[in-house]
């Protein structure tokens, strides 16, 4: 059993005993906290965003490698270690989905989404954004769905706020990509009939 603070590799060796076998885990400044689980909004905004990133992977080139993984730790600080676990994470270097399996990412992701679903991810978001800034990610969509809005922060530049009415772009992150905020925040019409 271990005691007192917890580095990254403790955390992923003994995660799986955590409640919930460790879903919804992260490790905050070496102690393993338990955020609460997601509700509806968060797995729309996951899907939705994932199905627009899936359409926007297929129109590329063949040489293309970039791909998205979801819920793989961002080991953003240490000594003591922070492991954040973002909703979606897009790596545009290395091999092709080789950060997706892992449980602690060995690379740096070039974007960075986060959900404010929760009352505990809502009053850490800013926290955690400016973690993942300062840890080298480029940039980090913030999606609200209560406010039904999304923050893109990018290191250097101001915070730009986009309303339903709007266009999610990729910018450099994502070049071409493009999703309405309010598809992003739209259940699917099968979800409704549930």
């Amino acid at each position: 059993m271990i005691t007192g603070l917890m580095t990254a590799q403790e955390f992923v060796e003994t995660r799986h005993t955590f409640p919930e076998g460790g879903r919804w885990h992260e490790l905050h400044s070496g102690r393993p906290v338990l955020l609460e689980s997601p509700n509806d909004e968060h797995g729309t905004v996951v899907l939705n965003l994932s199905r627009a990133m899936a359409r926007w992977f297929s129109s590329q080139t063949a040489e293309f490698s970039g791909y998205a993984a979801h819920d793989v730790g961002i080991h953003v600080e240490t000594a003591p270690d922070t492991v954040l676990m973002p909703p979606v994470s897009y790596f545009d270097k290395g091999n092709r989905f080789g950060q997706s399996d892992l449980l602690i990412a060995t690379l740096v992701p070039k974007l960075v989404v986060e959900i404010a679903s929760s009352n505990d991810r809502r009053q850490l978001v800013r926290e955690r954004t400016l973690m993942f800034l300062n840890h080298g990610v480029e940039c980090v969509w913030i999606t609200d769905p209560f406010k039904r809005e999304v923050q893109i922060l990018e290191r250097g530049a101001h915070t730009l706020v986009l309303g339903d009415h709007q266009t999610l772009d990729g910018g450099d992150q994502l070049p071409g990509f493009e999703l309405t905020v309010a598809e992003l925040f739209t259940q699917p019409d099968w979800w409704k009939k549930m």
